[in-house]
């Protein structure tokens, strides 16, 4: 009899009719012969509140309360549905992170799972109990709640996944699968049926909301076949494993709302530096060097431009930091393939300038093609390199 961890976003739990509706999915694999764990994040809107209410009362995340609070939808949702299965006849039981339990480093906001103890969870299992567990959350080597960052739930599922040696990871939302290039911003995009874990991960990794990045990561390190599908229509969705075959270019990945911050420092200095230093503030940054040698410019989220700023101007380095332009209405257009090349990023590059599209910055890495253009242009940007990439067949 095969294991499947099933794990329903916030969009599928937003009311207590899709809960219900969550409960005759689970119910329907069961009828099947299946062995079902459950995981389920906060009820659509719930932590975007609490995280105001905490806001509003000047904690911000990284700091325990904060987790204790923008945690607690989940707890609800895991309630809720473990009622919702016992209505239709079925076995099930509510569990919240420190009852599994699932150990995590103690960085509030952003931990790392270390370990998830399977032994009552299998024992549930094997009296043919549903356990149902809350997302996002974990508990730290001090016995206090941690989250898993945004997205966590998905984090949870396949951690679960693979502590209970399960078959399949499912991870339902609103979307069917993993696409091109994300459907609202491109009507042509195609869905794709199967992707390996690495192309999957940049995709992640570069603005796909799909799936969290780091419960990706971790399905690839521990093998952990994972399904992307919908909770509102049966469809297949999408395989993501490590027997799929690399492409060329797999899919276009985007990342919204970007500045670009220009800098000056006044001797030859290493710019990994500067980045280690804006990782170390949780700030995501790529920084590339300008023809002027003493001179970077600095792509980061228009949120953390403030902080940016202030870290640049107080970073204790022997380089004399002065803001020269900020500029925002950014974005970040990535290129994701394993077989991706500088030789395909000239190329990318000619084509996107021969269509009047200006490019801000660009860099390569193994398995991606990152431009910086204007957001006006990112429309235009995303229908010639998906159409050149053979992406809309």
């Amino acid at each position: 009899m095969s294991c499947i961890v099933q794990k329903f976003g916030g969009t599928s739990v937003a009311t207590l009719e899709r809960i219900k509706n969550v409960a005759g999915i689970i119910a329907s694999y069961q009828q099947k012969g299946h062995n079902l764990v459950a995981v389920v994040s906060a009820m659509a809107g719930v932590t975007n509140k609490f995280i105001g209410y905490m806001n509003s009362l000047g904690i911000y995340e990284g700091d325990p309360e904060y987790d204790s609070v923008v945690s607690s939808g989940e707890l609800v949702t895991s309630g809720l549905l473990a009622v919702a299965l016992k209505n239709l006849g079925l076995k099930a039981k509510s569990y919240a992170s420190w009852q599994v339990p699932i150990f995590t480093s103690d960085t509030h906001g952003n931990a790392i799972i270390q370990k998830v103890d399977s032994i009552s969870l299998k024992k549930d299992i094997s009296a043919g109990i549903i356990p149902v567990i809350s997302g996002f959350q974990g508990v730290s080597s001090e016995n206090r709640i941690t989250t898993l960052g945004r997205g966590g739930s998905d984090l949870t599922a396949v951690a679960v996944a693979s502590a209970v040696d399960a078959d399949l990871c499912e991870i339902y939302s609103d979307v069917d699968g993993v696409y091109t290039v994300d459907p609202n911003l491109y009507p042509e995009a195609k869905k794709i049926d199967r992707i390996n874990y690495r192309e999957m991960l940049e995709m992640a990794s570069q603005g796909a909301k799909i799936l969290q990045a780091q419960s990706v990561n971790y399905a690839m390190n521990r093998n952990v076949v994972v399904r992307v599908a919908s909770s509102f229509v049966d469809d297949g969705g999408t395989i993501i494993s490590g027997d799929v075959s690399s492409r060329p270019v797999c899919g276009l990945a985007v990342i919204h709302n970007l500045a670009l911050l220009e800098v000056y420092y006044g001797c030859e200095g290493d710019l990994n530096d500067i980045m280690e230093l804006l990782e170390k503030n949780f700030i995501r940054a790529e920084i590339f060097q300008n023809h002027n040698s003493l001179s970077a410019s600095i792509i980061v989220d228009k949120k953390k431009v403030v902080t940016a700023m202030h870290v640049l101007k107080n970073c204790g380095l022997t380089l004399n930091f002065k803001q020269k332009m900020i500029r925002r209405h950014f974005s970040s257009l990535n290129v994701v393939g394993v077989l991706v090349s500088e030789e395909i990023g000239e190329e990318l590059s000619q084509l996107l300038r021969s269509k009047k599209i200006e490019i801000f910055g660009n860099y390569h890495t193994d398995h991606r093609i990152s431009f910086v253009i204007s957001t006006d242009q990112l429309l235009s940007a995303v229908a010639v390199l998906h159409k050149h990439c053979g992406l809309d067949q």
